[in-house]
């Protein structure tokens, strides 16, 4: 099964979030597990036993790998959730590369949004210019929403 960056980027962030609001329940006991069975035994307390219980194995190895942070629950939290953001679909590192790609891609959007769109249009009324607000400046006549369909332009 293919996944997609965009899918482990997400799954990591939901990750993120699962593990930074469960962490102080189960961390010790998650860092203390030496079996698969104990790292679903640390799930069993919180809500999401079921989401990791499948991954177990996985999560036990990430958690024995010599880059695994030592002292910060959020660089553990964050290195486990990106680490498993592929489900085992890829190896933990090509997971985190994955996830480091597409934090980069973030960073890279501009923080802008655009608030109004305009086209070119050519009324019945005989005005030619820009549209404002998806209407006709001179009369107020609206760009139908088929007219964008059978374009192509897929208008709004």
């Amino acid at each position: 099964m293919k996944m997609g960056a965009s899918e482990v980027g997400g799954r990591a962030h939901n990750y993120r979030l699962i593990f930074s609001q469960i962490w102080e329940k189960i961390g010790e006991r998650l860092l203390l597990a030496q079996t698969p069975e104990a790292v679903v035994q640390a799930f069993d307390e919180t809500a999401y036993r079921g989401e990791f219980e499948a991954l177990a194995s996985l999560i036990l190895r990430v958690l024995r790998e010599p880059d695994f942070p030592k002292r910060d629950s959020e660089a553990q939290t964050n290195f486990l959730a990106e680490s498993l953001a592929a489900r085992g679909t890829l190896t933990p590192r090509s997971s985190r590369d994955i996830c480091a790609r597409e934090r980069a891609k973030q960073r890279a959007r501009s923080p802008h949004k655009i608030i109004r769109h305009e086209y070119y249009i050519e009324c019945e009324c005989g005005y030619k210019g820009p549209a404002r607000d998806n209407a006709c400046r001179k009369c107020g006549a609206e760009i139908p929403q088929s007219l964008g369909t059978i374009m192509g332009l897929g208008f709004r």
